[in-house]
């Protein structure tokens, strides 16, 4: 299994919205993508509520695909694009991990 880890830390305020509410956009777009891709094995995906400072991070995904080849199937889809396209204008930060298990 491919296992796909990213963290999002968010501007405090994009397009109108605050830094919450930007939190809940970028779920909601994120959780739309399991109906669309079928590659997507499971597929979780989190807006903090711990409190942790400034250096933390405000959205996570955490996804699996059968293999990498799944994974890569993925993203390359027009909808993950959209998604992705969107994250990053909101965005400051974010890290990823992938891996296997």
């Amino acid at each position: 299994m491919y296992k796909h880890v990213v963290l999002w830390k968010l501007k405090d305020e994009a397009n109108g919205l605050n830094k919450a509410e930007l939190a809940i956009e970028v779920k909601r777009r994120l959780d739309e993508l399991p109906g669309i891709i079928p590659e997507i094995s499971d597929y979780e995906t989190a807006i903090n509520i711990g409190d942790y400072g400034a250096s933390f991070f405000d959205v996570s995904l955490i996804a699996a695909y059968p293999d990498e080849e799944a994974f890569k199937k993925y993203c390359v889809y027009p909808a993950h694009d959209a998604v992705v396209a969107y994250i990053q204008s909101v965005t400051i930060a974010e890290e990823i991990v992938d891996y296997t298990v």
